[in-house]
């Protein structure tokens, strides 16, 4: 049998592998440091992210509702059948000075200024129809007004053949948006 000649001297010593107590420690530091610059610059834009898919759906509801109102005739004492004499005119009604609904429901509305100081918030969104739409738009509400304005939009104390509608909308995340359109009495 054969001995071996090398001794336990010859053979290299092991290297002691792993991280120390310092590198441990930078790196701790590093990680902590990358962390905090993700929660302070990436996690603030991911709920900012919402804000364009609600402004989407805010002029979105507020075109529905423009429309349903432009739909309908400038006063209570206009000729609803395309008559031609309009209100305020020589041998035509006066225009009214009051407005709101006169006693009916949404569904019944006919003139302008039916819709003024109409507001609905969730759960009671809903359409012309009663459709409800508070699934598609959670968190929304809104609040019509209507007003004599003169042609610039601007709301006036008389009766002229403007009306200014504005629809002020407001978000699940508190944006609010408002929209307006002029109605004139043709």
């Amino acid at each position: 049998m054969r001995l071996s000649t090398h001794s336990r001297q010859d053979q290299p010593t092991p290297v002691a592998t792993g991280f120390t107590l310092i590198e441990l420690i930078i790196g701790v530091v590093v990680l902590a440091f990358a962390f905090s610059l993700i929660a302070t610059l990436i996690f603030p834009q991911a709920i900012r992210s919402a804000e364009p898919v609600l402004q989407v759906r805010a002029a979105n509801l507020a075109q529905a509702f423009m429309e349903e109102i432009q739909g309908k005739a400038f006063d209570d004492n206009s000729a609803k059948s395309g008559g031609t004499l309009r209100c305020g005119e020589a041998g035509a009604p006066a225009c009214s000075t009051t407005f709101g609904p006169d006693g009916e429901n949404r569904d019944r509305f006919d003139d302008v200024d039916d819709y003024h100081q109409l507001e609905q918030s969730q759960p009671d969104l809903a359409d012309v129809l009663g459709a409800n739409l508070a699934d598609d738009y959670r968190g929304f509400s809104y609040a019509i007004n209507v007003c004599y304005s003169d042609s610039q939009g601007t709301c006036v104390a008389g009766i002229t053949t403007f009306k200014r509608v504005q629809v002020a909308l407001a978000t699940s995340q508190s944006q609010d948006f408002v929209f307006s359109f002029i109605k004139g009495n043709y």
